[in-house]
């Protein structure tokens, strides 16, 4: 078993409220630290040394911390072991990216620290999804940064990606000029089959995730946004109501669109799949364009989308998405 670098005990420290962000986040470089956090739930630590010799095969220097995982209940750690590794890695100047190590949940209870936080100097990329789209969320809206919407680290078990999703994955990161281009998408709607170019941004990610923000300093804010779906586990009137809530707190009203990643596992007790028939009825009287087709979320193929960045989605006779990445040059490292 190779050696993994591991960071010292994580102390608070307190960062002042003045902000001097860097205006551009750089794509990583070969030899790069990355640190892995695990906001939500645990995962065995073979999981995590399997997650890490991925990262170490692709060329990047991997950093975590000894106590990661010490799991309380449901959760990886304690809420304030947890949130002070959000912090530590975040603004640790060594790291160039911050990867979660697992969904699961416990995310949305360090959400009242992290609105508290100071914006960090320096942008860095946050990797993750399904629980992390808590983390999406703050950092996208309060600090604008980008961030990436894609698998976490118990998913990238040697052999566990296909080879075009691992060489996608790695591209996101390394490609200064990387864009995603999402084609064949289904419309749901009239409004998705209407000829015309929607130049926005893509935020969200999990259903019952956003949801959960409702009503809090948290919540999502979709004015003249690109609303990406997804979820796993959620029977057709579950995912129903989740999009009732969402319809009724007015996320709808001012979006700009709304685009669907896979919705699986949903099944009844009897075997039946209400879930695409809920999606169909749901969306079919949506003012805005809907399409379903995006391969993002709990399947086996997770391409990566890009959050808080310029995207262009095409509705009409042929629709479809393409994300920029939105790197820019910084001067080379050392």
């Amino acid at each position: 078993m190779s050696k993994i670098k591991k960071t010292k005990k994580i102390r608070a420290r307190k960062i002042s409220k003045r902000s001097n962000v860097k205006s551009a986040l750089a794509p990583l470089q070969k030899g790069d630290l990355i640190e892995i956090i695990a906001p939500g739930s645990a995962a065995p630590i073979e999981i995590l040394e399997q997650g890490v010799q991925t990262l170490k095969s692709w060329g990047y220097e991997v950093t975590y911390s000894p106590d990661l995982l010490k799991p309380e209940m449901y959760l990886a750690n304690s809420d304030e072991y947890r949130f002070e590794s959000f912090k530590k890695a975040m603004t640790n100047k060594e790291s160039k990216a911050v990867w979660c190590l697992r969904g699961g949940y416990g995310s949305i209870r360090i959400l009242p620290q992290i609105e508290e936080m100071a914006v960090p100097k320096n942008k860095k990329l946050l990797i993750g999804f399904s629980d992390i789209t808590s983390l999406h969320a703050v950092i996208n809206q309060k600090w604008k940064w980008p961030s990436l919407h894609a698998s976490l680290i118990d998913r990238l078990k040697l052999g566990k990606l296909t080879p075009e999703n691992t060489a996608e994955l790695q591209a996101s990161l390394l490609n200064i000029e990387f864009s995603a281009l999402f084609k064949n998408l289904k419309p749901l709607n009239a409004a998705a089959k209407r000829n015309k170019k929607i130049t926005s941004s893509v935020i969200g990610g999990n259903l019952v995730v956003l949801v959960s923000s409702i009503g809090t300093p948290s919540q999502i804010n979709t004015k003249d946004k690109i609303i990406f779906l997804e979820e796993t586990g959620e029977r057709g009137y579950r995912v129903d109501r989740c999009l009732q809530q969402m319809k009724q707190a007015g996320l709808f009203d001012q979006a700009a669109a709304v685009v669907l990643g896979d919705f699986i596992n949903g099944l009844e007790s009897d075997g039946k799949d209400m879930v695409p028939d809920t999606l169909k009825n749901f969306f079919a009287n949506l003012k805005i364009p809907t399409f379903s087709g995006v391969q993002a979320g709990h399947a086996e193929i997770q391409r990566p989308l890009f959050f808080n960045t310029r995207s262009v989605l095409t509705c009409g006779e042929a629709p479809q998405m393409l994300i920029y990445s939105d790197y820019e040059i910084h001067k080379p490292r050392k």
